[in-house]
């Protein structure tokens, strides 16, 4: 089987390729410079924009017209940035949420447009759905809105979108950001897993017929859990850090 992975070169990305080779998959590598770093034969990288929608366009279309389109569309690539931190700073807040939403949305309309059918599209979201942090307002929105969007694109298409909700992992993505305190620290930490768990537990979700993936179960429980508290207490798990 094939598989196309965004965001290969670290993290849950490039857990899940190493995992898939393993398996003898061969993956299709999109990064936004060529990823050097895997030495396998059935891994094939290529250096693409994902913000530029003509450049993903092409890119579909050559691998439709020979014969490789992927059975699965992996759409990991994603950046965490802190654009609130003393105040909020549009320009920080637009690139985190070109990447994480645009970045996604772009294969979906090539692929749509091009008529691909009966393949699994699966996106990232995150755990900040469930413990925001207030500096990082675009990565938030973006994951949410991501989450959302996937959902109800299974409505109206034949292609089966999947969402993932990810995290806290350890990644490259997350390890220069500063982890929250208090409460919210003791759920992160508790809540946190190694790339190549939550690589595997992604593999055995892609093969399945579900269309949401909480990491662990724990996960899901302390969403709705914090989701309910939050609603009452939300500076419980969130701190207002602007100064």
């Amino acid at each position: 089987m094939n598989a196309l992975i965004t965001g290969t070169t670290n993290g849950i990305g490039k857990s899940l390729t190493n995992l898939l080779l393993s398996k003898n998959y061969k993956v299709i590598g999109v990064d936004k410079k060529v990823n050097k770093s895997i030495k396998n034969k059935n891994f094939y990288p290529n250096k693409i924009n994902i913000l530029n929608k003509k450049s993903i366009s092409n890119f579909i279309k050559k691998l439709k017209q020979t014969n490789k389109v992927p059975d699965f569309f992996i759409l990991n690539a994603g950046v965490n940035i802190y654009d609130n931190e003393k105040k909020l700073n549009m320009d920080l807040f637009k690139k985190c949420f070109d990447v994480n939403f645009f970045g996604v949305m772009n294969f979906v309309e090539a692929i749509e447009l091009l008529g691909i059918r009966n393949k699994k599209i699966i996106c990232i979201s995150s755990t900040s759905n469930i413990i925001p942090n207030p500096k990082a307002l675009g990565y938030f929105s973006s994951k949410l809105l991501l989450k959302k969007n996937f959902q109800l694109l299974n409505f109206n298409n034949t292609n089966q979108f999947k969402a993932i909700i990810l995290g806290p992992v350890q990644s490259k993505i997350s390890r220069n950001l500063k982890k929250p305190s208090g409460v919210a620290g003791i759920i992160y930490r508790f809540l946190q897993i190694s790339s190549e768990k939550a690589a595997k537990k992604i593999f055995n979700f892609i093969h399945s017929s579900k269309k949401t993936l909480y990491v662990t179960i724990i996960s899901l429980i302390t969403y709705y859990l914090i989701k309910f508290t939050l609603f009452f207490m939300p500076n419980l798990y969130m701190q207002n850090n602007r100064k």
